[in-house]
């Protein structure tokens, strides 16, 4: 145990004169434990210099290795570390009873140490380093967060294509990004808090600018309709100069991405990486997903004056999806959108629909598959959960259009011939391949924009499904089993109190209850006063 300090003195020359570099600079040195202000009388100087220890243990060869470890404030802190290091060293005893094993493992250790100190992690943690020399984990260095998960998510072989591919997503754009080079055995609640604080900043910057973006180009689309060229200049060059249009990682993202950290060290934790799942204990808020709102009057000019929408999830009225319907009629995918906006399936099941699956005697559909997207590769799979194995029953209307499908697609298998493709698929090119997902997706914006409504996404029509069923008095589980939710909480969460009927039913029911329940109370006779009526269920 010793002290040392950062003192230099000139270093002499043969002549006693202090000696230059080339830079023409004083040549100094340090004097380290030889300086005279580290002792005074026959102590320590406790105003001066640094604590050091040093300790030596033999390699695997039996040569000897010293080591030194300190810049520690106080005697009594250089000996707690001391014996620290001692018992981290004192781990490779419990490997057997090979002493040239119990030396190499040693070796090890101090390997760590010396590599951990000189990152300025301090020393590791006994309990990790325990574990990993009783598991035969690496031991010189960390594995870090950012290579953890890189082997979770290789290992993660049962998972679907499209929940791989957004862990992926979230592995490469936030977590490794964030916390990528902190040790595992490092990682604390901290950390995950500090990196969803910043993603919440970086989703309020975007916001910001994105909305910064629909103004100058509301303005921009304005000023030329008007035929203001200064004005449409002025705004075009606002646009170029805000940064490019990202989309935000709002309250549900995080709460999902939270969720794909703690399942990463929950499987750190089985394989004894860790003792403690630190997502679990982060608090990030409810990341309740965005409320759907109904594209009213009120709503439809707000997005016309800004171009921007009151929520993420928008959702039509029941006029304005027939007024979509009624332009998508004249287009050969008529009968997907109408089967969607009808029956609430997903995009990749309405794609991955087969004939074996529909039955139009009976009115009813059982879908089996979906075609997904992977990049733009597109694969067909399993459906989404045991739950989206469900049998969902047709309007004649639908029926109608499917029986056209049916024969629109004989027909086009004629004119194909030996070109044609036997997929088995409902909804097909003229050449019998089965759709893309994204020009679906895309043919809908298109059509939507043609029949001049504002804005929805085409899962948003899944939305409108189930508000419509549930606004028509439809029972909550029949609406649940049609759109395949695992349980009618998920669908009274998402949907419900969507629709200004359902809300002013509500109130009606009240009502109705409150005034059948009253009992007739003559009212007294009093000058100048009226008498009470009965609540009225006028919603």
């Amino acid at each position: 145990m010793f002290k040392k300090c950062g003192c230099r003195e000139p270093v002499l020359g043969p002549t006693g004169l202090p000696m230059t570099g080339a830079d023409g600079k004083p040549v100094v040195r340090r004097l380290g434990v030889k300086c005279p202000r580290l002792r005074r009388g026959f102590g320590w100087n406790p105003r001066h210099g640094t604590w050091y220890f040093q300790y030596d243990h033999a390699d695997a060869a039996g040569s000897r290795v010293v080591v030194s470890f300190g810049s520690l404030a106080t005697r009594a802190e250089a000996e707690d570390q001391l014996a620290a290091v001692r018992r981290l060293l004192g781990i490779a005893d419990e490997v057997g009873d090979d002493p040239k094993a119990v030396a190499g493992l040693r070796v090890q250790i101090a390997a760590r140490i010396r590599a951990d100190h000189k990152a300025g992690l301090g020393l590791p943690e006994f309990e990790a380093m325990r574990r990993a020399v009783l598991t035969g984990a690496p031991v010189t260095e960390h594995l870090t967060v950012g290579q953890w998960l890189t082997q979770w998510l290789a290992g993660k072989t049962a998972l679907s294509v499209s929940t791989r591919r957004m862990y992926a997503s979230q592995v490469r754009t936030y977590l490794i990004p964030h916390l990528g080079q902190v040790p595992l055995d490092r990682l604390r609640v901290a950390h995950v808090t500090a990196m969803f604080d910043a993603i919440a900043g970086e989703a309020a910057a975007a916001e910001a600018n994105n909305m910064a973006r629909r103004e100058a180009d509301a303005a921009r689309k304005a000023a030329w309709a008007r035929g203001d060229r200064v004005a449409w200049r002025k705004a075009k060059d606002r646009l170029a100069s805000l940064p490019v249009f990202r989309p935000p990682c709002h309250a549900a993202t995080r709460f999902r991405l939270r969720s794909a950290l703690r399942s990463a060290l929950s499987a750190a934790c089985a394989q004894q990486l860790v003792t403690v799942n630190v997502a679990a204990l982060a608090e990030i808020g409810s990341g309740r997903s965005p409320k759907a709102l109904v594209w009213t009057a009120e709503r439809v000019a707000y997005w016309q004056a800004t171009g921007n929408k009151p929520s993420p999830v928008m959702v039509w009225t029941a006029e304005q999806t027939r007024a979509f319907l009624d332009r998508a009629q004249r287009h050969e995918w008529y009968a997907l959108y109408l089967l969607v906006a009808c029956t609430g399936l997903r995009r990749g099941e309405a794609c991955g629909l087969r004939w074996i699956d529909v039955d139009l005697n009976a009115r009813m559909i059982s879908p089996a598959k979906q075609r997904v997207q992977n990049g733009w590769e597109v694969l067909e799979t399993d459906l989404k959960s045991d739950a989206s194995e469900r049998d969902v029953g047709l309007a004649d209307q639908v029926v109608e259009a499917l029986q056209a499908q049916r024969e629109w697609q004989q027909e086009a298998r004629e004119r194909a011939a030996s070109a044609w493709v036997e997929s088995g698929l409902v909804f097909t090119t003229d050449v019998g391949a089965g759709l893309h997902p994204a020009r679906v997706t895309a043919q809908f914006k298109q059509l939507a924009r043609e029949a001049g409504l504002p804005p929805i996404r085409l899962h948003d029509l899944r939305h409108g499904a189930a508000s419509l069923a549930l606004a028509a008095g439809v029972d909550l589980k029949v609406v649940s089993d049609m759109l395949g939710h695992s349980g009618t909480a998920i669908t009274r969460d998402i949907y419900t109190s969507v629709y200004d009927e359902l809300k002013h039913a509500a109130a009606a029911a009240i009502a109705a209850a409150i005034n059948g329940a009253r009992r007739p109370i003559a009212a007294p006779a009093v000058r100048g006063r009226r008498t009470a009526k009965p609540l009225a269920a006028t919603g």
